[in-house]
């Protein structure tokens, strides 16, 4: 819910260029309208969007566990993708982060919080873990084919 209304404030910004009240909302300072700022929202909305996928190709695996069997090339192929978005995301934050402060004049950094669990080393854990996840399903589907040629 809160990526939607973040997105919804983002797609109503054009329509209140100068607006005080929606710079406060946001939690960005007042700005002019330049190409640095309109590159900032087209990928913020393209993030967003990238997390709203992750979650439906997560869901797409998690329903795809329950109702057909284990071990399908379908499932292989969804927990690699899963995987490989959810690192390309976290560094594609991390990059969003650092322009955006450069261009909104930000000299302190929010910190790099290594050892909890909303950081980003946490999350591309998680990507190489799903990535890993991906090639022992990979090896596993292998031996039960081949045992079931023996068979």
């Amino acid at each position: 819910m809160a990526v939607g209304l973040n997105i919804t404030g983002i797609l109503f910004l054009p329509f209140f260029p100068e607006s005080q009240f929606l710079a406060d909302l946001l939690g960005v300072p007042f700005f002019k309208w330049e190409f640095a700022i309109v590159a900032l929202i087209i990928s913020s909305i393209v993030l967003h969007l990238g997390f709203i996928y992750s979650l439906y190709v997560f869901k797409k695996i998690i329903v795809s566990l329950f109702k057909s069997p284990l071990f399908s090339h379908f499932q292989i192929l969804s927990l690699k993708l899963l995987g490989q978005l959810i690192i390309l995301l976290v560094v594609a934050k991390s990059l969003f982060n650092i322009f955006s402060d450069m261009i909104f004049g930000k000299s302190e950094l929010a910190g790099i919080h290594i050892f909890s669990f909303d950081s980003k080393l946490m999350a591309i854990c998680l990507g190489l873990f799903f990535i890993y996840l991906s090639y022992v399903f990979k090896k596993a589907k292998e031996l039960k084919d081949e045992n079931d040629l023996t068979v």
